[in-house]
């Protein structure tokens, strides 16, 4: 039994293998690379394997005294700056294409994310993917610039053999025994590699991921006085990216003699044996000096060639995730047809959803959302009222069931279009770095008069604090600003929404953050201005309940009642509950 794991577990990391090289050259043909900078590295890199070869007759005479030669140092020292100089650009625009690569990279991984759905980031810390951008991109050029060295390196490798090979026939086939040596070193140092670069990789994200996490939160850490618990879990994700570094480390370490075994192996017999020759009378003493520079020239270039192998799979560790982002699916917000300006009842019909394949949040759910009126959604936590409610807004797809828009199923909307035309009000942070009025303005796509954006703060009862501010709505705001509390950010939010003035407009406990006054002053506002609109929100407010035109009540993934208060009241024995 424990053979036919071992098997399976072996043809599932083969496979997985397999499949991880194409997500990384797949990764080439989704980012734009600059080519014809490209082209130039390769011929100059190819240029100075060229000179490299060229200097080695140079440098043998100098080591058996035939300096004297005519032209000798005129040539000489012409190689010498060739070599220079040409080493010099190649690795200067080298660099240069590998800031543009990973500028390039991070354009469409940025632009990629934009465009994943939620569900991509499910299970996931969002704060992970600021390393992915920031820190793995930079790794991207490297696996082409090694495939471009390896080119170069072959070729200088064949060049240096062809010379050795026309000095002496015999010795040089023999200098082809440590091959073998180091592409085992290679083949196996790579493949540990590419393990522990992308456990470093890993770690470096997660380190990342807490600290930009954390670090907001010192307010809530302070009050609960978690300082010593929240230092030992900075030093655990600390820790991780040492040991991640430190594995790193003692495989680079570990790297270096077995390449260096097979040279010095080498170096040993053609020594013995050409000194052996010298004194026989067989071969002259140029000859050996000749061969030797050469074979330093072949032995070299072929211990760089197995060092790209294992650069190359760190690039690949490194690019592991990078792949898995560019390779997702994203959201189709242009497919379908438009939703039109009217509104239209919202249906649910048998709709079931699981998050993850096994436990159902929503197991059979139907009921109606009726047009021009205010349906609330209620019911204990858990019972899938914001699960709904993403569903409705395209962040999660239904595993089956229907939801139509009139008689349209919402699978044939334009997503695009369904959230232009439905607002979404949500309990959160729900703020941009940028200006107060940035913020009110943000996504809306129409222009606005000044007086608009300030009707819309006044009736999100937003207008007072913000005159209060030193630059009043062009006051520099964020997520993590202690300067604007979070009932004033909500607030924020709700101006917005009301100057979006959508056809439907959905919301999950969008005025918890208020004080009880100024919610049920934004709630007036809100049912103001979306009066013959739809709206849609789940709430523990009952004096809203009660103002509700419909009510579903869900309970264990099920409707249990819906229809006005006194239909539902009378039905529903959790409702019963709720207002009891």
């Amino acid at each position: 039994m424990s053979n036919k794991t071992d098997k399976a577990s072996k043809k599932a990391l083969k496979a997985e293998n397999r499949e991880s090289w194409k997500r990384l050259f797949k990764v080439y043909t989704k980012i734009k690379i600059p080519w014809l900078w490209m082209i130039l590295v390769a011929l100059l890199s190819f240029g100075l394997r060229e000179i490299q070869v060229l200097v080695v007759p140079y440098q043998t005479k100098i080591m058996t005294g035939a300096i004297t030669e005519h032209g000798f140092l005129t040539g000489f020292l012409v190689l010498t700056f060739a070599s220079a100089a040409v080493e010099a650009i190649q690795g200067g625009i080298n660099e240069l294409t590998a800031q543009m690569t990973a500028r390039n990279a991070r354009r469409s991984i940025w632009t990629k994310l934009l465009l994943l759905p939620m569900k991509f980031f499910r299970n996931k810390d969002s704060q992970e993917f600021i390393s992915r951008i920031t820190q793995d991109t930079t790794g991207l050029f490297a696996a082409l610039a090694i495939l471009i060295n390896i080119a170069s390196l072959i070729f200088a490798v064949v060049q240096a053999f062809q010379r050795m090979y026309a000095t002496y026939k015999m010795l040089a086939l023999i200098m082809l025994s440590g091959i073998p040596l180091l592409i085992l070193g290679a083949w196996i140092t790579g493949i540990l590699q590419y393990k522990v670069i992308h456990i470093q990789n890993t770690a470096l994200a997660k380190m990342t991921g807490f600290f930009a996490e954390r670090l907001p939160s010192v307010m809530h850490i302070k009050t609960s006085n978690m300082e010593d618990e929240e230092y030992l879990k900075g030093i655990e994700a600390n820790d991780a990216r040492y040991k991640a570094e430190c594995r790193m480390e003692i495989y680079q370490i570990l790297i270096a003699p077995i390449g260096s075994f097979a040279q010095i192996f080498n170096q040993v017999v053609l020594l013995i044996l050409a000194s052996a020759m010298v004194r026989q009378g067989t071969m002259e003493m140029y000859q050996l000096v000749n061969l030797y520079n050469y074979y330093l020239l072949f032995m070299g270039n072929s211990f760089l060639l197995m060092s790209m192998w294992q650069m190359l799979k760190q690039s690949h560790g490194a690019s592991e995730i990078i792949g898995q982002i560019l390779d997702a699916e994203p959201e189709r917000l242009e497919e379908g047809e438009p939703m039109g300006d009217g509104a239209e009842d919202i249906t649910f019909e048998h709709v079931a959803f699981s998050y993850d394949g096994k436990t159902p949040i929503l197991k059979d759910v139907s009921f109606t959302i009726p047009k021009g009126k205010k349906t609330v959604i209620v019911g204990e936590n858990g019972c899938g009222k914001s699960t709904s409610i993403k569903i409705l807004e395209g962040f999660e797809e239904a595993d089956s069931g229907t939801i139509r828009f009139g008689d349209r199923d919402m699978k044939d909307i334009s997503l695009k279009d369904l959230r232009d035309k439905v607002g979404y009000l949500f309990q959160g942070n729900q703020i941009v770095k940028g200006t107060i009025e940035e913020n009110i303005r943000y996504g809306i796509d129409r222009d606005c008069t000044d007086e608009e954006v300030r009707e819309a703060a006044k009736a999100a009862q937003a207008y007072d604090f913000i005159s209060e501010k030193d630059d009043g709505f062009r006051s520099e705001i964020s997520r993590f600003d202690n300067k604007v509390s979070g009932g004033e950010m909500q607030r924020i939010a709700v101006a917005r929404m009301i100057l979006k003035d959508p056809n439907y407009l959905i919301m999950d406990e969008a005025t918890s953050g208020i004080d009880l006054v100024s919610a049920r002053a934004v709630n007036d506002s809100i049912s103001g201005i979306m009066k013959d609109k739809t709206i849609v929100a789940v709430s523990h407010d009952f004096d809203e309940i009660k103002k509700a035109d419909h009510i579903v009540v869900l309970k264990d993934g099920y409707v249990e009642a819906e229809g006005d208060y006194d239909t539902v009241y009378e039905n529903s024995e959790l409702f019963r509950q709720f207002a009891e």
